[in-house]
């Protein structure tokens, strides 16, 4: 099992249109869990559920197991655990290791052959107990001058975590979005990242697309339109790209 963690501390940054769609490819391939950490939900609503009142993904922090919140989606091979509505981190205490409990407990692996985890845009309890349990990081990113110190933060948080508790790096990815390659300021920002982390982190770009955006209305993932379109096609590669790295 390989378990890979969506995240940036930018909001807007198309962090869970990237998870949902990694999920859902990953799904054509293998039996796959999508963790919904986000209280927002949006993934579970890309997915074509909604947050649960009181036995989501956040529920394992009330004692109850990962596997308690498991729901079916349309999608075959892909189980969604969704987010708890209105789970608020700071109302807990220490809530370090739970998830990893969880996994190891419940012994997930033997159930999928991979696990999306997507995660809130912030450095908190959430985002480390997801970083405690990836094999790998993909951290989306739009072009621009604030979207490159957004990478740099989260880059950060990844190592310092690894390093608090004694675990090695995940395996980090950096996928640039939205991307228009005429425009001077995406071409410039994309050209930083592979200064500062190394090309060989960079994934394929994703353009525009407004499907993209679209998707979440009818909780349909692109990468399932039957349509052939630019985002089907950049996603796809990407998931090619990735699973290169695993």
């Amino acid at each position: 099992m390989k378990t890979i963690v969506v995240s940036n501390r930018k909001g807007g940054s198309a962090k869970t249109t990237t998870a949902v769609n990694l999920a859902c490819e990953l799904a054509r391939i293998g039996s796959v869990l999508l963790i919904d950490l986000d209280t927002q939900a949006h993934a579970s609503m890309g997915v074509g559920s909604c947050a649960s009142l009181d036995n989501g993904a956040h529920s394992i922090f009330f004692g109850k197991t990962l596997s308690e919140t498991f729901v079916p989606t349309v999608y075959e091979q892909l189980t969604l655990s969704p987010a708890t509505e209105f789970f608020d981190v700071y109302d807990n205490g220490d809530l370090r290791g739970i998830l990893r409990n969880r996994f190891y407990g419940e012994r997930i692996h033997e159930f999928f052959d991979y696990v999306v985890i997507d995660t809130p845009p912030t450095f908190d309890a959430l985002l480390k107990n997801a970083l405690e349990v990836a094999d790998a990081v993909v951290i989306p990113f739009v072009p621009h001058h604030l979207g490159v110190v957004a990478v740099g933060q989260m880059m950060r948080a990844i190592y310092q975590n690894a390093s608090f508790n004694g675990q090695s790096t995940p395996n980090v990815g950096i996928l640039p979005v939205m991307v228009n390659a005429h425009i001077p300021e995406h071409r410039d920002a994309i050209g930083k990242i592979k200064i500062q982390f190394g090309k060989e982190k960079l994934f394929t770009p994703i353009g525009i697309d407004v499907k993209l955006s679209n998707q979440f209305e009818g909780g349909n993932p692109i990468v399932n339109d039957e349509e052939r379109s630019r985002g089907i096609k950049d996603y796809r590669r990407f998931v090619e790209e990735l699973l290169t790295r695993l």
